[in-house]
C-alpha cells in the first residue's frame, strides 16, 4: 500500500462521522469578487470531496514516507518550525527521495486576522512555482506583515524579492482566486480534528514531535516499515 493511498483510507474512515462539521462557521464572510479574498469561502464538502484536497508538495511523488503540515503563515511556531525543521526535513530526507512533504492551509482566523489572505499569496506564488521561496519569504518577515491590517501591497513586495512576475501576483492577490483551495484546506484540517498549527501527519498518523532527534526516529521508523533505510 502506499503512503497516499493509506491517507486517503484514513480519511474515508476518519470523514464519515464528523461530516456536520464540514460547513462554514457562523462569524465567517464568503469573499465578495473582484476585491480581495481574506474570509473563507461558504461550500460544503463531503467525505469525498474532502479525501481529494490537494496541497502543495516537495519532494518524490512515490517517496514511502508523506509528511502532511496544516501550517498558518501568521502562526509563530509555524515560523520557527519552518526556519528549523523543514530544511531540515528536506536536506535529510526529502533530497534523498525518502519523503515526500506536503504543506496544508489551516489559517486561523480568530487568532489570526490576515491569514487567509496570506494563504492566498502562497497560492498565487505557486502559480508561478515559487511556493517554498515565498513560504520562506513570508515567515522569515512574518513580525513585519502580521502586524498590518492590510498586507496585500507589502505580500506583493516580497513576491518581486523571489522573482515572481509582481503584476500577475498582484492581480491573482487582488482577486478571489484560490480563495476555495484554501477553504478547502481549512475544512480538511477541521473535519480531520487539527487543533493548532503547525499540525503534522505522517503516513496518515497524526504525531506529535518533542525534538528534531524525535522526528528523526519516526521518520526512519516509516522508511524501514516501507523496507527503506534512512
Amino acid at each position: 500500500m502506499t503512503s497516499g493511498t493509506a491517507f486517503v483510507r484514513y480519511l474515508a474512515f476518519l470523514l464519515l462521522p464528523v461530516l456536520a462539521a464540514c460547513t462554514p462557521r457562523a462569524a465567517e464572510r464568503p469573499a465578495e469578487f473582484g476585491q480581495a479574498a481574506t474570509q473563507p469561502v461558504q461550500i460544503q464538502l463531503d467525505a469525498a470531496e474532502l479525501q481529494r484536497v490537494q496541497g502543495i508538495s516537495v519532494g518524490t511523488e512515490g517517496a514511502p514516507v508523506v509528511i502532511y503540515e496544516f501550517a498558518d503563515f501568521a502562526c509563530p511556531g509555524c515560523a520557527q518550525f519552518a526556519a528549523v525543521v523543514t530544511p531540515h526535513v528536506k536536506q535529510r530526507y526529502v533530497e534523498q527521495g525518502h519523503v515526500r512533504f506536503v504543506h496544508y492551509d489551516f489559517p486561523l482566523l480568530s487568532i489570526h486576522p490576515t491569514a487567509f489572505l496570506a494563504a492566498r499569496a502562497g497560492r498565487c506564488a505557486h502559480e508561478q512555482d515559487r511556493f517554498w521561496e515565498y513560504h520562506d519569504v513570508l515567515y522569515a518577515q512574518q513580525r513585519g506583515w502580521a502586524a498590518e491590517q492590510d498586507p496585500a501591497a507589502t505580500f506583493v513586495e516580497y513576491a518581486g524579492q523571489v522573482g515572481i512576475d509582481r503584476q500577475r501576483f498582484e492581480a491573482c492577490l487582488r482577486s478571489d482566486r484560490y480563495a476555495e483551495e484554501v477553504t478547502r484546506n481549512l475544512r480538511l484540517g477541521e473535519a480531520l480534528g487539527v487543533p493548532g498549527t503547525p499540525t503534522l501527519f505522517i503516513n496518515g498518523r497524526r504525531i506529535e514531535i518533542r525534538s528534531l532527534e524525535d522526528l528523526d526516529r519516526q521518520i526512519q521508523e516509516e522508511i524501514r516499515a516501507a523496507g527503506g533505510s534512512g
